[in-house]
């Protein structure tokens, strides 16, 4: 075996420089012993810094390889001079370099630094220059919140430092200019250029698309557009797997051999963690531009030239820039043109009455009535997809978030309208059919709780989420059978046709409760998802709010009521009552209210033939036990 191979049982043989020129900082004078009697068979001839820069020419013409250790700068100005002279590089890092041994994937162990650094046939690698400084590792514009934070951070740490780095960012105007003259215009916190990174999260964030030796520069965009969108970034980034190729919300990513980049203010150009420039800054890249011994990952990379590629669906384009430029990031997102445009054709179409909102009200609220008269489920349930009442409401919502007045006026003019349809139609069919009684499924809409409010706001977020994105438009027919609008307006005109006004108000009280709460709820979704900055019909959402404080006490007291009659419901079956000798088991308690009556029906469960005596005895029994007057209705079961 020769002075400049070693053979390992495992490994191929690997063979070394027979000669290299070691170029130190005086803080690296230490290293001079162990490479000087290196086990590889390689002359080392040790050279200052300063006398490798005033005489390289001469040094160079004796050597192909050069050993650099030192500061980062003159590291550089030897990878600058090896792209010129045609000789390869190894590195030897101090033991304080720590980011530059991650980031290059060195060794903290000198021994295999060296052998490391004294091999021959070093590969090349592409060199990355800003304003034609070399980039080694990464370099940041403006600020880029935890992107440059290494990727094994812990989870308490991620999410502190994500806080902190977050306060007071303001989005800024930059520009991005490819090699193929394609100009990106956004708004951005800042970005991220990588060389080779791979310790990083941003690298975490494109590790399946960046190689050191595919003649391209890879920049990362950071865009938090919204607190909101700052933390789903934050989750989807600490998630990510190596399998995921879906850029996370707010990130934008652009490769191609030359990028310009351009802020609207001067911005410091922090390469390899030291401020060396400022914007406008000039990103180049050169092909297999120097031979460097980085061990086998740099083996590995991809050499053929890559297309250059622009992914910016996720961050803010040109036309919304004077949305978010040089404010304080809002909690809530801005929403996109597109979806904006196409949302408020959508709405205004809603808002205007034509004839098939009208045939629709006909239909849906007769075909309620008939199923409340019918007890049926299933056909109020077709009756709640027949009704066209949600849309309009929705329309509302957003004419008070934008105070937008035709769209305003429309929509409430087309609500009234749809109001008025139902109750007439409601009504008559009760005028036609006089002596049909008060139904359950009736009953069960003239008793409104604050259980109704709460199904009343949901499914207001659910509508105004629906309607705003196309592909879950086709769920607002289920929003419609969860807030079920017009049964509660035929059951308010079935108590108008039977001249029952506490039918009537409970009803009534129930389509209010679902308006309002559909309403505000629909308002705020819509700030949420970015269609206006702040709610600007602060007049009419003052009075949406009291109006829903104001309905709130019936509801609250309404609840009580339900609260205390399921009370007094299973207090009746727990006692056992003795009526003149006689024991009597109480079953099946339903305590209903119609007009100005307490009806109570029930089971009495005995052994005994009882009497009319018995009977009016257990009557009094019962009323003691409820303040107001009670009609009982009573089945006698006798237990044999």
């Amino acid at each position: 075996m020769g002075f400049n191979q070693m053979v390992d049982d495992e490994t191929p043989t690997k063979a070394y420089m027979p000669s290299a020129l070691f170029v130190y900082n005086q803080e690296c004078q230490h290293f001079i012993d162990a490479l000087t009697s290196n086990k590889f068979g390689t002359l080392i001839t040790p050279t200052s810094f300063e006398d490798f820069s005033e005489n390289f020419n001469a040094l160079l013409k004796d050597f192909n390889h050069v050993v650099v250790s030192g500061p980062l700068n003159e590291i550089k100005s030897v990878l600058n001079l090896a792209v010129v002279h045609k000789f390869s590089v190894g590195i030897i890092p101090m033991e304080s370099q720590r980011n530059l041994i991650k980031s290059l994937e060195l060794d903290t162990d000198i021994e295999k630094d060296i052998e490391l650094a004294l091999r021959q046939d070093a590969p090349y690698m592409d060199l990355i220059t800003c304003n034609g400084i070399i980039v080694l590792s990464k370099a940041s514009i403006g600020r880029v919140p935890l992107l440059d934070e290494t990727s094994d951070i812990n989870l308490i740490s991620f999410f502190a430092k994500a806080w902190n780095k977050f306060k007071g960012m303001k989005l800024l105007r930059f520009s991005f200019i490819t090699a193929n003259e394609k100009k990106v215009v956004t708004a951005a916190s800042g970005c991220m250029i990588l060389q080779h990174s791979k310790e990083s999260l941003a690298s975490k964030l494109i590790q399946s698309d960046n190689s050191a030796r595919d003649g391209s520069i890879s920049l990362v965009i950071s865009s938090p557009y919204s607190i909101i969108n700052y933390f789903k970034f934050l989750i989807q980034t600490w998630h990510r797997t190596a399998a995921q190729k879906k850029l996370p919300s707010g990130i934008g990513y652009i490769k191609s051999s030359q990028i310009t980049i351009e802020s609207d203010t001067e911005l410091s150009v922090f390469i390899d963690g030291n401020s060396e420039t400022q914007t406008p800054v000039r990103c180049e890249t050169v092909k297999d531009a120097v031979r460097i011994n980085l061990g086998a990952w740099l083996e590995k990379e991809n050499v053929t030239v890559a297309k250059e590629k622009i992914r910016i669906d996720n961050i803010p384009d040109e036309q919304e820039l004077l949305k978010s430029v040089g404010k304080k990031i809002p909690f809530f997102s801005y929403a996109s043109e597109d979806r904006f445009r196409d949302l408020f054709i959508s709405l205004r179409d809603d808002a205007k009455i034509n004839s098939t909102y009208i045939v629709l009200m006909l239909l849906s609220t007769a075909l309620a009535t008939f199923g409340l008269y019918l007890n049926s489920a299933a056909v109020i349930i077709g009756a709640m997809l027949l009704a066209p009442l949600m849309s309009p409401i929705v329309s509302v919502s957003m004419a008070l978030l934008r105070y937008d007045k035709i769209l305003f006026d429309d929509s409430v003019k087309k609500i009234g309208l749809g109001i008025g349809i139902a109750i007439v139609v409601s009504t008559v069919i009760a005028l036609m059919f006089p002596h049909k009684p008060v139904t359950p499924e009736m009953l069960g809409r003239a008793n409104p709780t604050i259980l109704d409010l709460a199904v009343a706001i949901l499914s207001g977020v659910a509508a105004a989420y629906s309607k705003s994105f196309k592909d879950v438009v086709q769920s607002l027919a289920g929003v419609a059978i969860a807030v079920a609008l017009v049964p509660p307006l035929a059951v308010a005109g079935v108590g108008l046709g039977q001249t029952d006004f506490s039918l009537f108000g409970y009803a009534f009280l129930l389509f209010c409760t679902n308006l309002i709460g559909i309403i505000l709820a629909a308002i705020f979704t819509f700030r949420i998802l970015g269609y206006s900055s702040v709610v600007r019909n602060k007049r009419g959402l003052l009075f949406v709010t009291v109006s829903l404080v104001v309905i709130t006490i019936p509801l609250y007291l309404s609840y009580n009521q339900i609260v205390n009659t399921l009370a007094y419901q299973k207090n009746m079956e727990k006692e056992r009552f003795l009526v003149n000798d006689k024991y009597i088991i109480i079953r099946n308690v339903r305590l209903t209210h119609t007009k100005d009556k307490n009806i109570v029906d029930l089971d009495i469960l005995t052994r005994d033939t009882l009497s009319r005596q018995d009977l009016d005895t257990l009557k009094q029994k019962i009323q003691s036990q409820y303040e107001e007057k009670i009609i009982i209705r009573s089945r006698v079961r006798y237990i044999l």
